[in-house]
């Protein structure tokens, strides 16, 4: 256990190191750190598609499943964050880690709290998110495998694929930040980002559990033409 605390803490300091010296990249780390999280509900829009009625071409079959499922998860998207707090808030509960400031001397380049560092709340929430749209895509991309699909059935995943990767990447640029910025350590990071895919998962069977009501919701959406 020292030891993978030690290399936490190594990690954190190469991380860090950098903060302060360049002012435009404290600026970016800054911006990543604090503000970039707000761009989930703009993300999810774009996510959600636009309505049909707005479109130029109707949906094919395959397209209009897809979409389906990722306005499933959309929806449940809340919950999930919910749930990966509760988790960080039950994990706080008995480890209970310094923020790196409060322990260490380290570049600071925002102000704090000197609450528990362990395990990241924005990790957490941005991986519940990251994990809703990959649990929800996970059942088509291994269908596409195993029925080998032809280039027009595999081009139906591509656009998944797209908002998983640049999700993935936004999760990832949130999670560098924090620790360049010197409130997270490198463990925290990783903490937030498993609870938050622990969150996903849980809800993720609970949503098909309660299918017919996410059915509901998503025909009502239909319904005032927002789907």
């Amino acid at each position: 256990m020292s030891t993978l605390i030690h290399l936490n803490y190594q990690l954190f300091q190469v991380i860090n190191a950098p903060a302060g010296a360049i002012s435009w990249l404290d600026a970016v780390m800054i911006f990543f750190a604090n503000w970039l999280i707000f761009l989930w509900p703009v993300f999810l829009l774009f996510a959600w598609g636009l309505p049909v009625d707005w479109r130029k071409r109707p949906l094919q079959p395959g397209e209009a499943a897809i979409m389906e499922e990722r306005r499933a998860a959309i929806l449940w998207v809340i919950i999930a964050c919910v749930v990966a707090y509760a988790i960080n808030l039950l994990i706080e509960q008995f480890v209970f880690e310094p923020r790196p400031f409060v322990s260490h001397k380290v570049h600071l380049l925002v102000p704090h709290a000197a609450d528990a560092s362990f395990p990241s709340d924005h990790l957490a929430w941005s991986f519940a998110l990251i994990g809703m749209l990959l649990f929800a895509f996970l059942p088509f991309f291994t269908a596409a495998r195993q029925d080998d699909q032809t280039s027009s059935g595999r081009s139906l995943l591509r656009k998944p694929v797209w908002y998983l990767i640049a999700a993935f990447v936004i999760g990832c640029c949130i999670g560098y930040a924090r620790i360049f910025v010197g409130v997270h350590y490198p463990g925290d990071i990783l903490g937030g980002a498993i609870d938050g895919l622990i969150a996903a998962l849980i809800v993720t069977v609970i949503r098909h559990w309660l299918s017919r009501p996410t059915r509901a919701v998503l025909g009502f959406a239909h319904m005032l033409r927002l789907a």
